[in-house]
């Protein structure tokens, strides 16, 4: 039988809808977020989130004096982003697939902010450069970094499945993409990974489990080759 891999680990659940439609899954998390201390300003009342590492950020660091959660708007990308910011109790005004359609709804719409975007130390520049292009005043806190966990791998995976252009990365840092099949949570990673895979898939939607139910439909192409 045939093993695929995951560059995050899966959940019971997951795991478990997997061996049940015959797909054996190997796992480890191609890399860790460590949280940091930062002083979050007070003046601004439009907010900025490109993953849920952002959101936790803000939540580690929020202080009484910061803006009500009623008080702020919050722009973020990515469906899990916004269900852990509604969550909280924020209210979400835009969620975008990524961070470029994201920066361009905010061009084009009448409020300009100013935004505070929370970022960590490997934050892919589209929405920083769309919004600077276009004179909207914004400023980046750094509330999270991301760290590699190499792990090298001494066969090659018929496919792979990644979920951040710095998982790719990660995973890079030790293994060669080899004749692999990438499959990838979003558009933005997807990027990435066509730099290195010669085959590439993205998921219908930017969750873990999208990107499983991408691998359980291109699974029997792959059991045959």
């Amino acid at each position: 039988m045939i093993s695929v891999l995951s560059t995050r680990s899966l959940d019971k659940k997951q795991m478990s809808m997997l061996k049940d439609v015959g797909i054996n899954i190997e796992t480890y998390d191609a890399i860790s977020i460590e949280h940091l201390n930062t002083e979050i300003p007070t003046a601004f009342s439009h907010y900025i989130f490109t993953s849920k590492n952002g959101v936790r950020a803000y939540l580690n660091n929020r202080k009484e004096y910061h803006p009500l959660p009623d008080e702020l708007l919050c722009y973020c990308v990515g469906e899990k982003t916004k269900s852990l910011l509604e969550e909280k109790g924020l209210k979400v005004a835009k969620m975008a697939k990524n961070a470029s359609e994201l920066s361009n709804f905010i061009v084009n719409k009448s409020e300009k902010g100013p935004f505070l975007v929370f970022t960590g130390n490997m934050n892919r520049p589209e929405l920083g450069n769309i919004l600077r292009q276009n004179g909207i005043f914004f400023r980046e806190i750094k509330g999270y970094e991301t760290n590699f966990n190499p792990q090298a791998f001494e066969r090659e995976f018929p496919c792979i499945l990644f979920y951040s252009p710095s998982g790719i990365k990660s995973f890079l840092t030790a293994n060669k993409p080899g004749n692999s099949m990438a499959v990838c949570i979003g558009e933005t990673t997807a990027k990435e990974a066509r730099k290195h895979f010669k085959k590439v898939r993205i998921a219908d939607k930017a969750t873990t489990d999208a990107v499983l139910d991408k691998l359980i439909e291109i699974y029997p192409t792959l059991a045959r080759t």
